[in-house]
């Protein structure tokens, strides 16, 4: 079973500019959580003339919204979580004109995107002329094709079944393949070609799934549908993600209090009380109120105490026990100049099968070769980002410097300035990047993800349709500013 939209996505953009209907019966909500789920749950309470109250342990709001401008110069930056917006993730669009924010294309590729594999240096459009230039021991069948040709003659069959009736199907897709896993799928094909192994390793290499191709083939299914959506383009919110979140503090910020992690929840019959505790003064407060919106993490509403016991189903908290985060790792590194501009790359990427994995170029302030440039010079999800879970700042930078140079020569060392990274699963109040489901969790907990408790709500973006992405993470705060409003 697949969670499924308590609201139309015509009507959730409605209520994003029209608000909720005004309620008769104010209520205190608390809201768990500052990132961006929690900030449009608060927002469209507090229009609907609720008391609203929003907790945050971090010291910072923004969750997984993240724009790190120090230590850079030049008044420039690297998103460090969420950096990029689909065109078809219409509720985000809609917050960028409500705040009236500017955008520019995020150029995800371009023909002149390199890639540096099995020790041989290309770019896409070579690639794609020639994809057996990498040298991968594909069967003599799946020569000529490129990693994407791959992996849609796999997996072709399952996308147009969706297309058909997407509410319908999916659920049916999730049925039939949700115990498999990605690699698995691809290997053991129960709808098509079964790929060769070095054909598999060519489309975890190239597609980026080698980190977590063991994890549900449902799940990873669906980031790929918005990767292969016709005439996508993605756009990113010019000079940096982070204003999205300071649109919401004019209306909201003396309604939250930071550096408060909470300990327990006690639901009453009539109330709520949270236990927390301050992270800087090391002192224990205690809030009341009519209802609950949780935005944490499910990996750290572990360590809550939710009493009494009975007031959780036993499939939340199985849901709570369970569900698999994927960690993630970005590596910043600024040069004195945009020289990767001399070879014609504006924006786009870089592939490789070195530790880096990824790397994208910076898409603002592009074509002007003379001043600094950020590149996100590594981007890694799962198994890939572990392998730098225990380096320091100082070791990651150095590697990622030393692989850039198989591509650039010595003149990346040369050119660097200063660096920074950040894996997910080092933070206590995140507990990984993103929702990514192992195989058969989406049909057996997918339908408790979201479900209220008694009068604790749910939301983030794990517990939306679209998990891993701003949209999802929206879609969670206007759900259940929907659910509290209407109770």
């Amino acid at each position: 079973m697949i969670q499924k939209l308590l609201l139309s996505m015509e009507q959730m953009i409605h209520i994003i500019h029209n608000g909720l209907q005004k309620t008769n019966s104010p209520k205190d909500v608390t809201v768990i959580g500052a990132g961006i789920s929690g900030l449009v749950a608060a927002s469209l309470l507090k229009e609907a003339g609720h008391r609203v109250t929003i907790i945050e342990a971090n010291n910072r709001i923004g969750g997984r919204i993240y724009t790190k401008r120090e230590p850079f110069i030049n008044n420039q930056y690297i998103d460090l979580g969420a950096m990029r917006i689909p065109s078809i993730h219409h509720l985000v669009l809609e917050y960028i004109k409500k705040f009236n924010l500017q955008v520019n294309e995020f150029i995800n590729s371009t023909p002149n995107d390199l890639i540096f594999i099995n020790n041989v240096l290309t770019n896409q459009t070579n690639y794609k002329a020639n994809p057996d230039q990498l040298n991968f021991k594909v069967y003599p069948s799946e020569q000529g094709k490129t990693a994407t040709e791959l992996l849609l003659l796999a997996i072709g069959p399952v996308i147009d079944f969706i297309n058909q009736d997407p509410d319908k199907n999916w659920e049916i897709v999730i049925n039939l393949y949700d115990h498999y896993s990605m690699a698995n799928f691809l290997k053991y094909n129960p709808v098509s070609v079964s790929l060769s192994p070095e054909a598999i390793d060519m489309i975890e290499t190239m597609v980026g799934l080698e980190g977590f191709s063991e994890l549900a083939f449902t799940a990873i299914l669906r980031e790929v549908l918005v990767l292969l959506t016709k005439d996508l383009k993605f756009y990113e919110i010019t000079g940096g993600t982070d204003h999205l979140i300071n649109g919401f503090l004019p209306q909201l910020k003396d309604d939250i209090i930071s550096n408060q992690r909470v300990k327990k929840i006690i639901q009453q019959e009539t109330n709520v009380t949270i236990y927390t505790e301050n992270q800087i003064l090391n002192t224990e407060h205690q809030l009341t109120s009519d209802f609950v919106i949780s935005t944490i993490p499910y990996t750290l509403l572990n360590f809550v105490d939710l009493l009494p016991f009975e007031s959780v189903s036993y499939e939340k908290r199985k849901v709570i026990r369970k569900i698999h985060y994927a960690n993630s790792t970005k590596i910043g590194l600024q040069f004195k100049t945009r020289f990767w501009e001399k070879y014609g790359i504006f924006g786009g990427k870089l592939t490789t099968d070195l530790p880096i994995k990824f790397a994208y170029f910076p898409s603002h302030s592009a074509g002007g070769t003379n001043s600094t440039g950020i590149m996100l010079a590594s981007y890694t999800w799962e198994d890939d980002s572990s392998i730098w879970d225990n380096m320091t700042q100082h070791e990651r930078i150095k590697i990622a410097l030393n692989d850039l140079s198989y591509i650039f020569g010595n003149q990346v060392f040369s050119e660097f300035l200063i660096g920074f990274s950040h894996n997910w699963s080092e933070f206590p109040y995140f507990g990984g990047a993103f929702v990514m489901f192992k195989p058969d969790q989406l049909k057996e907990l997918g339908q408790y993800i979201g479900i209220p408790e008694g009068r604790i709500h749910f939301a983030g973006s794990h517990s939306s349709t679209t998990p891993g992405w701003i949209q999802g993470a929206i879609e969670a705060g206007i759900r259940t500013a929907y659910e509290v409003n209407n109770r």
